[in-house]
């Protein structure tokens, strides 16, 4: 199943040098500044078809979305991969999301009381390690998430961060159980 797309809010979160600097390291070739809006990018097919990407300079346009999402589907017939794990690939920040996941360590100096976090959660359709900054009743949901292998959920904004996110903001940080509830199973916080 192909899935296309088409949240322009997402869409608009992509970064013009993320994208520019994405097209440069997968071997499209930059033919110049088109009317100083956009660069153009060129690459050949394996069938010798030539394809190209306008990158924006600036997010100042009204179609941003529109042309982020034409430039995703073109990546994604060029490099026949989906839209999601190129998405997934561009995206530097999401505001106002909400994860589930993992913790897979609790850092925590004697006497602080911050812990340092790291959970693994599904970011645009890809695993991804995410760090938090809990305070202490946090930091005591987050080790029994640790210890007893139980699944978090969290909101705030992400920010990508070298090869991780970090989660700004932070809310609602809490423990994931299922409950019965006739035939049907249900997953709630607690």
């Amino acid at each position: 199943m192909k899935v296309t797309v088409r949240d322009n809010k997402i869409l608009k979160t992509i970064e013009p040098q993320v994208l520019g600097e994405y097209l440069q390291t997968n071997g499209w070739h930059n033919e110049g500044l088109f009317y100083g809006r956009a660069w153009i990018w060129h690459k050949n097919s394996d069938k010798g078809e030539l394809f190209e990407i306008k990158q924006p300079v600036s997010h100042n346009f009204d179609d941003y979305g529109v042309v982020m999402g034409d430039t995703i589907k073109k990546l994604e017939v060029t490099e026949n991969r989906s839209q999601l794990e190129i998405l997934s690939d561009l995206i530097t920040s999401l505001d106002h999301t909400e994860i589930q996941g993992f913790v897979v360590k609790v850092d925590r100096e004697e006497g602080e009381e911050i812990a340092k976090v790291a959970m693994m959660g599904f970011v645009v359709n890809k695993l991804r390690k995410i760090y938090v900054e809990l305070k202490e009743t946090d930091c005591n949901l987050a080790l029994k998430a640790y210890q007893e292998r139980i699944p978090v959920i969290c909101g705030g904004d992400l920010v990508k961060v070298g090869g991780y996110f970090v989660m700004k903001n932070l809310h609602g940080f809490a423990l994931m159980v299922e409950e019965a509830k006739g035939d049907e199973i249900a997953i709630a916080r607690i």
